[in-house]
Order: C-alpha cells, then sequence, then structure tokens
C-alpha cells in the first residue's frame, strides 16, 4: 500500500506504520498491531490514541479486551478539512501576531556598525549618511581638527560633500574648535544653506550626524571612518549639538 498520502497530511511515521497495519489486519487487538508495525508496547497505545484524536481509527471493547480498526478512509478527508480550517485560524492569529511583533519591533531600530578606510570608503560613508538624512532634512557636524582645513585632499573632499549636500536642499549645522575660526572661515564658510558657530570645547574627533547614522572620522592621508547606525545613538548626538549650539559664539 502506497503510504505517501499519509506521510503528506502529517501523521508521523510510527502512526503510518500502525495505520497500514491495521489496514491490512482489520480489527484488532494490541498484540497483532505490534507485531505487524514493529512499533514497542510502550509506543503503540500512544499512537492508537493518537489515531483515534485525529479520526482515523476506532476501537470497541470485546470480552474486556480493546479491539482497534481503522475508520471509514473517507474520513481523511475530513481530518483534511479539520487540518485545514485549523491553518486558517492558525493563520488569521499569525497576522495578528505578526502585526503586534512589528509594532512592537518598529521601537527598536536596527544597530550596527562598520568602518570605512580611504577617501573612496569615506565617500561612501558620507553618501550613506546624506542619503540616510533626506532632502530638506539637517546636517549637523563638530569639527576640531586643523588637518582638516590644511589638506587640501581633505578640503576638496568636503567641497564635494557640501555639493552633493546642496543638490539635496539639506541644511547644515556646525560647530568648530574657536582656534581654528580664521582657518575656518577662509576655507569652508562661504556657502549656502550653512551655518557655523564656534566654541572653546575642544572633542576628541571629527563627528557628523544624520537622521540615525553617526560618523566618526579620524583624518590623514589614510583616513578612518567609524560609522554607528543607530537611531537612539544620533539623538543622543543632537540633543548634546543643539545644547553646545545654543551657547556657542557665531
Amino acid at each position: 500500500m502506497n503510504t505517501e498520502i499519509l506521510r503528506k497530511i502529517g501523521l508521523t511515521e510510527g502512526e503510518i506504520r500502525v495505520y497500514e497495519a491495521l489496514a491490512i489486519l482489520g480489527k484488532s487487538s494490541t498484540g497483532p498491531i505490534m507485531d505487524k508495525s514493529g512499533i514497542s508496547s510502550s509506543k503503540v497505545y500512544l499512537i492508537l490514541e493518537k489515531l483515534i484524536q485525529k479520526g482515523l481509527v476506532s476501537f470497541v471493547i470485546e470480552n474486556n479486551v480493546k479491539h482497534f480498526q481503522i475508520t471509514n478512509p473517507r474520513n481523511i478527508i475530513e481530518y483534511l478539512d479539520k487540518q485545514q480550517k485549523e491553518l486558517e485560524n492558525t493563520k488569521k492569529e499569525s497576522e495578528l501576531f505578526i502585526k503586534e511583533l512589528t509594532s512592537l519591533l518598529g521601537k527598536y531600530e536596527e544597530e550596527s556598525a562598520q568602518i570605512y578606510k580611504g577617501f573612496a570608503g569615506l565617500r561612501v560613508a558620507f553618501d550613506n549618511l546624506l542619503e540616510n538624512i533626506g532632502k530638506e532634512g539637517e546636517f549637523l557636524f563638530f569639527s576640531q581638527s586643523k588637518e582638516e582645513l590644511e589638506n587640501e585632499r581633505i578640503v576638496n573632499f568636503f567641497k564635494n560633500v557640501h555639493q552633493k549636500r546642496l543638490e539635496k536642499g539639506i541644511t547644515s549645522r556646525g560647530i568648530v574648535d574657536t582656534n581654528l575660526k580664521k582657518l575656518f572661515e577662509k576655507k569652508l564658510i562661504k556657502q549656502k544653506l550653512y551655518q557655523i558657530r564656534f566654541s572653546d570645547l575642544n572633542l576628541p574627533t571629527a563627528i557628523s550626524i544624520g537622521k540615525n547614522i553617526i560618523l566618526l572620522n579620524i583624518w590623514g592621508d589614510n583616513p578612518i571612518c567609524f560609522e554607528i547606525i543607530s537611531k537612539r545613538i544620533a539623538e543622543k548626538h543632537k540633543e548634546f549639538f543643539n545644547k553646545l549650539w545654543s551657547i556657542s559664539k557665531k
């Protein structure tokens, strides 16, 4: 007998063997079922009970002995119908669960970090930042390195960044070390959608802040950029930036 259909409707291997044995034996007590199926006595009763619950096996008691037999084979269709209804109910419950879970996960943005090296790597990082900010958003930054303003390659790099920023209509505010004021005004301050203030607070590294991305930059001939994708960290940096902005000099 081809029992593949029993496997497809979800019966276990043990259930299939017991069902097949009963199909061959007809009405039978457990002894012959165990012999025919090769299922031990410790398991056969559990399997028979499961098949009874599924409507595929029934029993009668004769002379105080249980005798088992398969029910009308059409019950397989009824079993499938029942399974289908349960699956439909499970699907509806799953949709509600997914909706609830999605709502919960929406409160926690995915967080990750990457490292970019070299100017090519930094172009990727800053392109990601501008894309993350989006049109007419705001680009915040802390500038603290004299090297940023004296190295022509770095200066040209940021001219390109700000050109892309302007194309997206992104405004920019920056806080710069007071000691770099003259050099900064000479190099970069004449730009559109751009405001600068100066502070005596000298940060340990240059920082650029987007919507939910921050970049920590270490400049040089082979610069390194640490990209942190985290809405909560970006929000904390924006909060700090705005507090410092409010007390910085124009």
